[in-house]
């Protein structure tokens, strides 16, 4: 049997200092200490004690999660692993991103959505698609997001305006091999495949010929 001895503010931040049987236990906001009914002389089983840690601590990790959020937009794999990286252990950093997502603060198929309009007039597809795995977007919802925002010619237009950027109106002549080679590995570097390369480059004589 475990008793609570003391609940202390801690000196720095605005959590309190839970303490069992004499000793430092776990810290919580004090929210969570009327909720969950915490009070000096509570007793309790281990079972018990070893639940309402587990609460505080993805409560912190909630927390921490909401702050992050104040900075950049995550999908639940993101967000979990940099709670992860901030000390929590990975069942808790799982369990607060899916509560962050139940809140409806992130939304995997959002992230995908906005991460699709911000790249693809910069990347290709193959990037797109590699970033969006990498985030932890599923295949299924990754390929339904990009069937709706994502479109060849998208592609296409990146290249050619990029293009614009680095000939400056010139163009590159066809027989000399290193230097088309050049230029198209420049585009595969960044994700876009060798049609759309191709089809860009042709779009782009047709208007620097008129």
């Amino acid at each position: 049997m475990f008793k609570i001895t003391e609940i202390s503010p801690q000196q720095k931040g605005n959590l309190l200092n839970v303490f069992v049987n004499g000793e430092y236990s776990f810290s919580a906001d004090s929210g969570f200490i009327v909720d969950e009914d915490i009070f000096v002389g509570r007793s309790l089983e281990n079972d018990g004690l070893c639940a309402l840690k587990r609460s505080a601590e993805i409560r912190k990790a909630v927390r921490h999660a909401l702050y992050l959020l104040e900075h950049r937009d995550f999908s639940k794999k993101e967000l979990s692993k940099r709670l992860e990286e901030k000390g929590y252990d990975e069942e808790c950093s799982l369990a607060a991103a899916e509560k962050i997502a139940e809140m409806g603060y992130i939304n995997d198929r959002r992230y995908a959505e906005r991460l699709v309009e911000r790249k693809k007039n910069k990347v290709g597809l193959q990037q797109i698609r590699y970033e969006l795995a990498k985030a932890g977007i599923c295949r299924e919802e990754l390929d339904d997001v990009l069937a709706e925002t994502y479109a060849e010619s998208d592609g296409v237009d990146a290249v050619v305006k990029e293009m614009r950027r680095k000939l400056k109106g010139k163009t590159v002549d066809p027989d000399d091999r290193k230097a088309m080679s050049k230029l198209f590995n420049s585009f595969r570097a960044k994700g876009f495949d060798f049609e759309t390369i191709k089809d860009a480059y042709e779009k782009y004589c047709e208007n620097e010929d008129e």
